[in-house]
């Protein structure tokens, strides 16, 4: 563990001039550094739970668990930590009335001692795979009992957490309960040195997500598609807007397109890039826009965080990002919780089970490059009927997979003896 200490301080002290750099150059902001070195106050958490979300994706995981927990146990003390600016943001906007929101520390001794010292949980809940060795040594050493939630390991993360080999498993060995989304996500983390008896198969709590409100940005939206239908690529990455706007071009009726890039850092890019091809782009910031009147806009950009669930209810069709270029994908389940079946490029590696079910069930569809993206998009506004009704079968689809969150609730409390005498006690 000295060896690892020493790496981390080596790490972060490498990468910290060219995050700043980065952030300077209107890459991607660098969150609350106080707060990450334990400069900022702490909540006290004593009796409670500590739950650990990286960024925007992870925080609906939080989110779900949270008010699972909150069913059973109404006045438990809760904490979410988040490590990005961007999901920071949202956890201030929409869960600070539900619990205290802090940044994640650093993998640095001084940060995390700080902040297990201050917020003194009795149990921590970790979202998905975040595996930090001191982190986990540091909490384990004061008899904090961990739990990993809504596990995942793609062929990608396996193949890389198997070169760290021997020096993974005592990590592994200090999380109590791995509750993981499929049997070949347990099956890889045991492979990796987690103890068979502490796997559960839980399912993915994506799919609880709760009834999304009305878009807020509604009535220009609907304005400026003048009776078009819309179309939502969702949490694009680098490079693949262009790619689907070359799609998009294509067709010979085009639907407005709604283009939501993951990150926030690249709103004025993807801005950009729309408007040097000519295209006119109404911005869900620009309020005061005289596109705003107009109904000849081309693309709507969603600038902003946290409204995308709500703006595929504005939808008939849509593309999730991160498919078409190399990044793993992103999550369909908002577009089908809203009834809205999805396109998705080749690579779902993240989402592979996902994916999977809904290609059987004919809820997604896959295409390899812009060209079968068009034909794809073509051919489903070509046919509203049908689109309609695999946009029904995606609601209900997920409205049946519902339940991974009370399981994982239930599996998480049982961690923490305290937690399960405040269960018996609530009212």
């Amino acid at each position: 563990m000295r060896l690892y200490r020493a790496l981390a301080c080596l790490a972060l002290a490498a990468y910290a001039p060219f995050a700043l750099l980065r952030s300077l150059a209107g890459g991607r902001r660098l969150g609350d550094i106080a707060g990450r070195l334990g400069r900022r106050p702490y909540p006290d958490l004593s009796g409670g739970i500590w739950i650990h979300a990286v960024s925007v994706g992870e925080l609906g995981v939080a989110r779900n668990l949270l008010r699972a927990i909150r069913r059973r146990i109404p006045r438990v003390p809760v904490g979410i930590s988040v490590t990005t600016a961007a999901g920071l943001d949202l956890a201030a906007r929409t869960l600070s009335g539900e619990a205290s929101i802090f940044a994640f520390p650093f993998e640095l001794q001084g940060p995390v001692d700080r902040a297990l010292a201050r917020t003194r949980p009795a149990l921590i809940v970790l979202a998905e795979t975040e595996i930090w060795p001191l982190f986990l040594e540091r909490a384990a050493g004061l008899g904090i009992p961990i739990a990993l939630v809504n596990g995942r390991i793609s062929p990608r993360s396996f193949a890389r957490y198997r070169l760290a080999g021997r020096l993974l498993a005592p990590s592994l060995s200090r999380i109590a309960l791995f509750a993981m989304q499929s049997k070949e996500d347990g099956s890889r983390i045991a492979q990796l040195g987690a103890q068979p008896e502490r796997v559960l198969h839980l399912g993915n709590i994506k799919y609880d997500l709760p009834e999304s409100p009305r878009f807020p940005d509604g009535e220009r939206l609907a304005r400026a598609a003048a009776g078009r239908p819309v179309l939502v690529a969702g949490s694009t990455g680098e490079g693949e807007e262009t790619l689907v706007l070359d799609a998009w071009s294509r067709l010979a009726e085009r639907p407005l397109l709604v283009l939501a890039p993951r990150r926030p850092e690249r709103f004025d890019e993807v801005a950009r890039i729309c408007e040097s091809r000519g295209f006119r782009v109404l911005r869900r910031s620009a309020s005061d826009s005289p596109l705003a009147r107009d109904s000849s806009v081309d693309v709507y950009l969603l600038d902003s965080i946290g409204e995308l669930a709500a703006m595929y209810g504005e939808a008939v069709l849509a593309f999730v990002g991160g498919s078409l270029v190399d990044t793993g994908g992103q999550n369909p389940i908002e577009a089908w919780a809203a009834g809205v079946p999805v396109i998705a490029g080749p690579h779902m590696e993240n989402f592979r089970e996902i994916a999977a079910r809904g290609e059987a069930l004919g809820i997604l569809q896959r295409a390899a490059d812009p060209g079968q993206l068009s034909d794809r998009i073509a051919r489903a506004l070509s046919d509203p009927k049908e689109t309609s009704r695999l946009g029904e079968e995606a609601a209900r689809f997920v409205a049946e997979s519902r339940g991974a969150a009370e399981a994982t609730a239930a599996a998480v409390l049982a961690l923490a003896p305290a937690l399960s005498d405040l269960r018996a006690s609530a009212p």
